[in-house]
């Protein structure tokens, strides 16, 4: 996996003239950095007596960003490996398979997309119920989360453009709208519960 490099020659290869890794791989890694910081917060709330009344929560939630930072990781090359598929489908000339290539293209990222709407509530209470000393990292983690989505959805958007399959696009655009209304509420929630400790 791409992110098992070292830090500084993954910036190299992103900043290099190779299409991949790009934007939905960045996308991804935003997701993953974001599930890091929530779980770190997770992590300096548990063992303290001033939160022993949420222990349990804070440990349910740091498996849960866990088990997301993790997917985030496998999508940094899968979206990588979406986008070699559409290289190859297009030096075919072969119409199903571009096509076909372009939805898995879109597929990709709108994964990603989703998986920070399946973590979005969880932040909510990571930023609720966790040590107070690390709200700016969760405040941090949410910005992280927002921007992994709508990075996502922007890779999501220019492939749906190459698509045919009018029905495909229409789904698409339809979970996009459903699940950036619940992320912009959660994102809100969040920076409301940092400026509260900030004041």
């Amino acid at each position: 996996m791409m992110v098992e490099q070292p830090f500084i020659n993954i910036l190299e290869k992103i900043a290099s003239k190779s299409p991949t890794p790009g934007g939905g791989s960045v996308a991804a890694m935003a997701g993953a950095i974001a599930c890091s910081l929530a779980e770190m917060v997770c992590n300096l709330t548990i063992g303290k007596k001033k939160y022993a009344d949420v222990e349990d929560d804070m440990k349910e939630y740091a498996s849960r960003m866990k088990e997301a930072r993790k997917r985030f990781e496998e999508l940094v090359d899968e979206d990588a490996r979406a986008f070699d598929e559409v290289m190859n489908a297009y030096k075919s000339n072969d119409k199903g398979k571009i096509e076909n290539a372009m939805k898995k293209a879109a597929e990709t990222p709108l994964n990603t997309a989703m998986l920070c709407r399946e973590i979005a509530g969880t932040l909510v209470e990571i930023a609720r119920k966790g040590n107070k000393n690390a709200i700016t990292d969760a405040g941090v983690a949410a910005y992280m989360m927002y921007t992994c989505f709508n990075s996502a959805v922007f890779n999501v958007r220019i492939n749906l453009k190459y698509i045919e399959d009018e029905n495909f696009k229409e789904i698409t655009v339809q979970k996009l709208n459903e699940a950036e209304k619940e992320i912009k509420e959660s994102f809100d929630l969040i920076i409301e519960e940092v400026e509260r400790e900030l004041k």
